[in-house]
């Protein structure tokens, strides 16, 4: 099962939220952050999914500060 996920808000909380979501999914994206126009914060673009057993130990997140 992959989702694709938009997340936006303050730079920093995004980060954070990041790395919760990648304890759970697996998260792939470039990781850049894009300025949200008319509106206050960032966004960012991320696609997420439930990894098989032998991913799990494997966990890898986007880079959010490129």
């Amino acid at each position: 099962m992959t989702v694709q996920m938009r997340l936006s808000g303050d730079p920093e909380e995004i980060e954070v939220m990041v790395q919760v979501l990648a304890v759970v999914f697996q998260l792939d994206g470039s990781g850049l952050l894009h300025t949200n126009q008319g509106a206050a914060g960032v966004r960012c673009y991320l696609t997420a999914r439930i990894p098989s057993k032998h991913e799990r130990s494997e966990r890898a997140t986007p880079d959010l500060n490129q």
